[in-house]
């Protein structure tokens, strides 16, 4: 540090300037380069990320639309008439090879197109269906985005299948191909539930080709709910690539797949040289740890093409499979913007620490010289020396500042130069005066009024004196003023305490007889009150008593009026048994023409004699029965015309209470409302008493204070009068000093005072003795 405080500031500056250039571009740069690395990460893997869960969405939305479609096929009225057709035609067929040698061999139409015959040529059953649902099939398949479609019986026999591969017409439960991807979709749904969709993942299927497949399977159901077969579709992998490798966000290294959880792919690559579908990727560590973690972000691994990449994985569900989604760029190409931006931040570096450099040290030379000037211009003013060159403060910039100011400050010395002389000579004037000032307030200090400064002070401080005589003159009558007056304060406290003894004893008294007065008039407030309420209760009931007679009244009434309508039904009913007695008779003088008719017939007529026989004991019985409900409807006649008779004769009686409860009502309610109004009246006097009586405990409060007050100003008024006799004063002055008031009428007289207090409306004497003061008392007192 020493060393470098020696060196010249010439030498320093342009150095230091220079190396802050430097520094400053460095650290710019190399800050820039490092946020712009990181920002380029971020980016990169944010658009990967993206790109990879977009892809994984797709999937998924393209999943969910194929599972869609094929769980339609269970419940579609289409399919179902197709599977039970097919199985019924199939079953017919006595070799399932005919339909192989029809729609396989002897197909017209070459491979991949064998879909394009509706009919085989022979007239049997199932050509016959297939060229009905064919159509039907083929559209599904081709707008669907199938590969194919499959129909099986509950047997497992592939009854129907839309591109005719080699499978078709064989069983899948113990056939060939009953342990592929399609047995086990096949396997899955028949024995599963209705309404469901299952899924067998991709692998490699023999009638295919060898090529990857994956199947997806439900149940086909009746109306009635039954299990009649199975439909399934085979998946078409090239679909999912066409999501997967499109290239839109890759670049030129990019790329993104799917693996299945046997660690292989579900996807081809982009690449010619890439990995096909089904290729074994278990040991990139990307893919073990999202299928392990669920989700990933790694940099610098190996990547599916070899090299180091960055890589995004997310995991996802497919129809109950585990599968990962994985996104890869390649380092270098992720990477490369950074790369052109660093050299491109090393070249401006270099080229702006040289220019600074530069201009550092030319900066640098146009400051320090005139630094140096300055330096040795200042050196010159702290000596006192003023004749010095100050041209540079012509100059527009700081150091032109610098030196504008050296010449103020040089003025500046050279004034108080001048101005510090005067001041020794002034100030030797000063010490003579605050001396004498110093004498004098001593004296005051130990309570001596009566010193007067008589030698005059040179110039203006002479003021200064003559102030303070006056001041001591003024503070010789006041203190005076002071010593007559404590005296009087002092008698005139003590009359003021006595009077206020008295007053507080007579508040006192005052108080207990309205606290008493209240507590009278708050028993009976309660009692009149607790009247009011047993007034206001019998009102209620009253009240009740008087709605149910009222409600009573509607009620016999309705009942008057329904033995009424009941005496008219039970005549009613009397007619209709009349008329049923006719019936009994005429029924018995048919039975009886009937017996002598079969009687006339002889023995042909015997068996229709005893049914007439029967039938007219019948009519007797029915004859008898109505006879007797006729007499008890008579008697029940009489007694409800009994009832209503009573009924009118209780809805009169009610009528009658009812008038009667009225005018009780009536009669209450006024006792009631005399009764609440005396108790509002009393509430009201109560209120009135207990604040007068709060009121009165405030003022015997209030006169307590003040009698305490009255005590606490004699004894200050003591102590006053001990303070003041400390002065020593001019008796002949404090003798002349004016007395225009009379101690006299500070001091109040007993008697009268006595007077005032026993009663107010002798207290004009007051006025009289105390020259005003008993007409400020009456004030005061009409305030209070």
């Amino acid at each position: 540090m020493g060393f470098f405080a020696s060196v010249a500031l010439s030498r320093k500056l342009p150095v230091i300037i220079a190396a802050l250039c430097v520094s400053a571009s460095v650290s710019i740069a190399t800050v820039g380069y490092f946020d712009f690395r990181e920002n380029v990460r971020s980016e990169t893997r944010k658009g990967l990320q993206i790109l990879t869960e977009s892809r994984g969405d797709a999937l998924l939305a393209w999943f969910e639309n194929m599972r869609q479609g094929v769980n339609s096929f269970g419940t579609d009225p289409t399919l179902q008439a197709a599977a039970s057709s097919f199985s019924s035609s199939y079953n017919l067929m006595i070799d399932s090879d005919g339909l192989q040698d029809a729609y396989i061999t002897n197909n017209p139409n070459p491979l991949g197109q064998r879909d394009q015959l509706d009919q085989a040529p022979e007239s049997v059953p199932y050509h016959f269906q297939h060229g009905q649902f064919h159509p039907y099939f083929r559209q599904i398949k081709n707008t669907a985005g199938y590969y194919d479609i499959f129909l099986f019986n509950l047997e497992g026999d592939m009854v129907y299948s839309v591109a005719k591969e080699a499978d078709f017409a064989t069983n899948f439960a113990v056939g060939p191909y009953a342990n592929s991807g399609l047995g086990d979709a096949f396997a899955q749904a028949r024995d599963g539930a209705a309404g469901e969709v299952y899924f067998a993942d991709f692998e490699t299927y023999a009638p295919s080709a060898g090529a990857p497949a994956a199947f997806l399977s439900t149940p086909i159901v009746n109306q009635l709910g039954d299990i009649i077969g199975v439909a399934a579709a085979q998946i078409p992998s090239d679909q999912i690539d066409a999501i997967f490798n499109n290239p839109t966000g890759l670049g030129t290294t990019g790329e993104i797949y799917a693996v299945g959880y046997d660690n292989l792919t579900r996807t081809t690559s982009r690449f010619e040289d890439g990995k096909s579908i089904l290729a074994d990727v278990g040991t990139y560590a990307q893919v073990q740890a999202v299928l392990a973690q669920g989700y990933i972000e790694l940099e610098g691994v190996k990547g599916s093409y070899g090299g180091q990449v960055l890589a995004q994985g997310k995991r996802i569900d497919v129809l109950g499979r585990q599968w990962a989604v994985v996104g890869e760029l390649g380092v270098a190409e992720a990477f490369a913007p950074v790369v052109a931006a660093r050299n491109k931040m090393i070249f401006v570096t270099i080229l702006i620490a040289g220019i600074a450099a530069v201009l550092g040290w030319m900066t640098a030379r146009s400051v320090v010289r005139p630094l140096a000037r300055l330096g040795s211009a200042v050196m010159q003013v702290s000596n006192k020396s003023y004749d010095i060159d100050l041209t540079d403060q012509m100059r527009g910039d700081e150091i032109g500042t610098l030196f504008q100011g050296l010449d103020m400050f040089r003025e500046k010395l050279m004034a108080s130069d001048q101005a510090e002389e005067e001041r020794q000579a002034l100030q030797a004037k000063h010490v003579q005066v605050v001396n004498r000032l110093s004498i004098a307030l001593t004296k005051l200090a130990d309570g001596d009024l009566t010193h007067q400064i008589t030698t005059p002070f040179e110039g203006e401080y002479d003021q200064l004196r003559q102030d303070y005589n006056r001041t001591m003159r003024n503070l010789n009558e006041t203190i005076g003023s002071v010593v007559i007056r404590s005296g009087a304060i002092r008698q005139r406290s003590d009359g003021m305490s006595k009077s206020s003894d008295d007053l507080s004893r007579r508040t006192e008294n005052q108080a207990a007889t309205l606290e008493q007065t209240a507590a009278a008039l708050d028993e009976m407030t309660a009692s009149v009150k607790s009247a009011a309420d047993g007034a206001r209760q019998v009102k209620d009931v009253v009240s009740s008593a008087r709605q149910d007679a009222d409600e009573s009244e509607p009620v016999v009434q309705d009942t008057v009026r329904a033995m009424t309508e009941i005496e008219g039904s039970s005549q009613e009913i009397s007619q209709i048994i009349g008329v049923i007695d006719d019936i009994a008779f005429q029924t018995n003088l048919l039975a009886l023409n009937a017996g002598v008719e079969a009687a006339r017939a002889g023995e042909a007529g015997r068996g229709f004699a005893v049914v007439a026989s029967e039938v007219r004991a019948l009519a007797q019985r029915s004859s008898d029965a109505a006879k007797q409900i006729k007499a008890l409807i008579g008697e029940s006649s009489s007694q409800v015309e009994r009832g209503v008779s009573l009924v009118g004769q209780a809805g009169e009686v009610l009528t009658k209470i009812a008038s009667h409860i009225n005018h009780i009502s009536d009669l209450v309610t006024e006792i009631a409302s005399g009764a609440e109004e005396q108790s509002i009246g009393i509430g009201e006097i109560n209120i009135g008493v207990t604040q007068l009586d709060k009121v009165t405990q405030q003022n015997a409060a209030m006169v307590e204070e003040a009698t305490a007050s009255s005590h606490a100003l004699n004894g200050e008024a003591t102590e006053l009068e001990k303070l003041v006799k400390r002065f020593q004063l001019d008796e002949a002055k404090v003798a002349a000093a004016p007395e225009a008031d009379n101690i006299s009428e500070f001091i109040p007289q007993p008697a009268v005072q006595e007077s005032a207090m026993s009663d107010y409306a002798t207290r004009p004497a007051l006025a009289a003795a105390g020259g005003g003061r008993a007409q400020q008392a009456d004030d005061m007192w009409q305030d209070f």
